[in-house]
């Protein structure tokens, strides 16, 4: 379904795609705010893979693909029961998360969004579930996250974490792990860099004084191996 389905995917999206990554995902992100567009539509999907409605997504999905096999196929995996106290309880919607299938399946859906912000020309960053809209003033944010919200609830049947999301600064906007502070360079008024999280540099340098530690019992060459490696 891959090839199938890629050549329709939009080009701001970076999730699970071939020759994409978080890294794209970020990096467009910083041109944006670079840009100008600094006033940022920050939606969180309320339990994204728990909340798909299938026959939405399988509509989608027949307009490609005419094999009847393929969609009862898809049907059963959409389907296939969960286990829940030690009884199996039927799946009315969702996705199973954890199969090589999922996220092209949540791309397939999402990419509905994607081609609706594509239209509007709005500038934009979609990374599986994680999506951020970049305008250039609060009053434009409102209108853009509600006409979103509207999108998802009406065309996508998706409802949004009201409480996660909301019109962000990019002092007070994180992505894929990074936060955006000012340069404060000179002549560089207004302009962003990237910044790990806390949470995230504090793991890295703790798992780094581990590596670094003088009793484990490794060659000089391997311990340099897996210090590349966190790296």
């Amino acid at each position: 379904m891959q090839p199938v389905f890629e050549p329709d995917f939009q080009r701001h999206s970076y999730g699970f795609r071939p020759k994409r990554n978080a890294h794209g995902a970020i990096t467009q992100s910083l041109e944006n705010i670079n840009s100008g567009y600094q006033d940022i539509v920050d939606i969180d999907l309320k339990s994204f893979f728990d909340e798909v409605e299938h026959y939405v997504l399988l509509e989608l999905i027949y307009k490609k693909v005419k094999c009847k096999a393929t969609l009862k196929l898809l049907r059963c995996f959409l389907r296939a029961p969960i286990l829940i106290g030690g009884k199996l309880q039927k799946r009315r919607k969702g996705v199973p998360q954890g199969s090589p299938l999922s996220p092209l399946l949540s791309n397939i859906l999402l990419n509905e969004l994607d081609k609706e912000l594509e239209g509007r020309g709005h500038r934009y960053v979609r990374y599986a579930d994680d999506f951020s809209v970049y305008v250039q003033s609060k009053k434009s944010a409102k209108r853009v996250g509600n006409s979103i919200y509207k999108f998802l609830r009406d065309k996508l049947q998706l409802p949004i974490n009201r409480e996660k999301s909301g019109i962000r600064r990019p002092s007070t906007f994180n992505l894929l792990g990074y936060g955006f502070v000012s340069t404060y360079k000179k002549n560089e008024k207004g302009k962003y860099q990237l910044v790990v999280k806390q949470l995230k540099w504090a793991v890295f340098k703790s798992k780094l004084k581990y590596l670094t530690k003088k009793t484990i019992p490794v060659s000089f060459e391997e311990r340099i191996l897996r210090i590349n490696q966190l790296i």
